[in-house]
């Protein structure tokens, strides 16, 4: 009996996808579930992380002009360096932008760090936009190469490689997450979560941990950037790092519970589940229905967020309560 080879690359995209929203998630969940710093910026971080690990590992890409008209404007790039060290560059650049926007605001409201990271995803979609000679404007960044180039091709073993190269990746991030929420450092985290003036009685400093876990969770995003742009191969700036993003990430960590890695990366996979069902079943669906479907999950996401609130608001996988003894 013959293997679809096709269905299985099919599944294969959803779970490289589904690990990549799971390591958003676990950077948001540092940042939220442990520390309470609300990041409205997260796709923000997600296009840095991207565009830098993206310009680091292609292939020279100079300006294609025909009969006058500029058909690709090019993009900075040409660095051809392997993709440890892209991945590694897009978590100093996203860490250190989430660094630069926390420095002033961590200090103040929630509100105003809310306010400050969504500005500063905005800011940073457009000047991807608009800087054609860096990032390729909206026709974006082409030509990204694979973890393994198989000669003949084979999308089967392709994908077989970047789901296996995210499933490594994302163990990584769990065990080291595991092991730093459980540490002293993690500890503190809570603690200024639940009560920062009491945390500060104790002699911490609690800017100082938080600067550090929004930090953090800005680098684990910018990995995820690096992991998405291998995958797809392709970058542009107008949708793929749409706010929408934001929000979708906000959603997984709140399904799976806030405050559980385990419930973040089981939320990634179940919202990103939906909306790649939804793609799937649009082509089985009546004529009626086709241009409903998108519409269609939302409102199961709705419902499903309601019925969280209503008889589990603390997530399916809810964080593990402490006690003294």
């Amino acid at each position: 009996m013959a293997i679809d080879t096709g269905f299985l690359v099919n599944i294969g995209f959803y779970v490289s996808i589904a690990i990549i929203f799971a390591i958003l998630a676990l950077g948001f969940n540092l940042q939220w579930g442990y520390t309470g710093l609300f990041n409205a910026g997260i796709a923000g971080f997600f296009l840095i992380g991207a565009y830098v690990a993206a310009i680091a590992i292609t292939a020279p890409a100079p300006r294609v002009i025909i009969g006058g008209v500029t058909v690709y404007p090019g993009h900075l790039g040409g660095f051809q360096l392997p993709l440890v060290v892209g991945a590694l560059l897009a978590m100093v650049a996203s860490g250190t932008a989430a660094a630069l926007v926390a420095l002033p605001t961590v200090r103040l409201r929630a509100d105003y760090l809310a306010i400050a990271t969504l500005a500063f995803a905005e800011i940073v979609r457009i000047f991807a936009i608009n800087l054609e000679s860096v990032t390729g404007g909206t026709i974006g960044i082409i030509g990204i190469p694979r973890p393994i180039a198989f000669d003949p091709p084979n999308p089967f073993l392709t994908m077989v490689t970047i789901v296996g190269l995210g499933a490594a990746i994302l163990l990584a991030v769990f065990l080291a997450l595991q092991f730093i929420s459980e540490s002293p450092w993690g500890r503190v985290l809570r603690a200024i979560r639940e009560d920062e003036e009491a945390t500060m009685a104790l002699g911490k400093n609690a800017f100082r941990f938080k600067l550090q876990a929004f930090a953090l969770g800005g680098a684990l995003m910018g990995l995820a950037g690096a992991l998405f742009a291998v995958t797809l191969l392709y970058l542009e700036p107008s949708v793929s790092f749409a706010p929408s993003v934001t929000f979708s990430v906000w959603v997984m960590v709140i399904v799976g519970g806030w405050g559980s890695h385990r419930g973040a990366i089981v939320g990634a996979f179940l919202i990103y589940g939906l909306e790649w069902l939804s793609v799937q079943l649009k082509d089985f669906a009546p004529a009626v229905l086709k241009d409903s479907i998108f519409y269609i999950r939302l409102m199961l996401i709705g419902v499903l967020l309601i019925l969280l609130v209503v008889y589990r608001p603390e997530g399916i996988l809810p964080e593990k309560k402490r006690i003294l003894r």
